[in-house]
């Protein structure tokens, strides 16, 4: 794992229609593509917005890749994603190059098959640092229900650290550990999840600038 003494600088019996399927992953690419630390920033609006993407497409396969987190309320865990016999899903650069996309999946024995995804920054790729603002989002597939946080307030990488992967000058490993002081909340309003804390691993890409683009509706 990582070495925390190095110093860093900053910086889820039916089968639901459609539209309960496709209804929370629109909502999770919107406010991943309204970036991290924005709370007046609202969702666009479904009727305009582009179609969402799928949860694979969200979730592409990594060599290496964990979780391991403390959800209370609406869902009481204690995620190990570290072993599963899984892998787990690729990271991200934000388009915009200020920050990271770490994606997890994973089914729980009461919550069902459950999607988190976390937007850290601002950091750079590459970039080591402390006290980032993190915003999560936790779905619980073919549910139609999720949980988000919005704004820089609520939740904060302690330390987060990149290393290059040998042989790729685009690609690094991730390793972080962080908190949250408030919950997730239902949109709406309603239930919570609060995600006391968490520690991941995870291979991030960086975008090439020929393939600087975004999948609909995460632009």
């Amino acid at each position: 794992m990582v070495n925390w003494q190095e110093p860093y600088s900053f910086r889820r019996a039916h089968r639901p229609d459609r539209a309960a399927q496709l209804g929370p992953l629109l909502l999770v690419t919107c406010l991943l593509g309204a970036g991290c630390g924005r709370a007046a920033d609202p969702p666009a609006p479904a009727e305009t917005a582009s179609p969402p993407a799928a949860p694979e497409a969200l979730c592409v396969a990594a060599d290496a890749g964990s979780l391991r987190a403390r959800l209370s309320g609406a869902i009481e865990a204690e995620i190990d994603w570290s072993d599963s016999g899984e892998p787990q899903c690729r990271g991200s650069v934000r388009p915009s190059g200020d920050g990271l996309r770490l994606v997890y999946r994973g089914t729980l024995p009461e919550a069902g098959p459950l999607l988190i995804v976390l937007g850290a920054g601002p950091v750079r790729p590459g970039e080591s640092a402390r006290n980032v603002p993190v915003n999560i989002t936790l779905v619980r597939e073919g549910s139609g229900e999720f949980f988000a946080t919005q704004g820089d307030d609520k939740c904060a990488f302690d330390v987060l650290h990149q290393t290059p992967v040998e042989g790729s000058a685009k690609s690094f490993r991730v390793e972080g550990r962080g908190y949250c002081m408030q919950p997730a909340r239902a949109v709406g309003g309603g239930p919570a999840v609060l995600v006391s804390r968490f520690d991941v691993t995870a291979i991030v890409d960086e975008l090439d600038d020929a393939d600087d683009t975004a999948p609909a509706g995460e632009q």
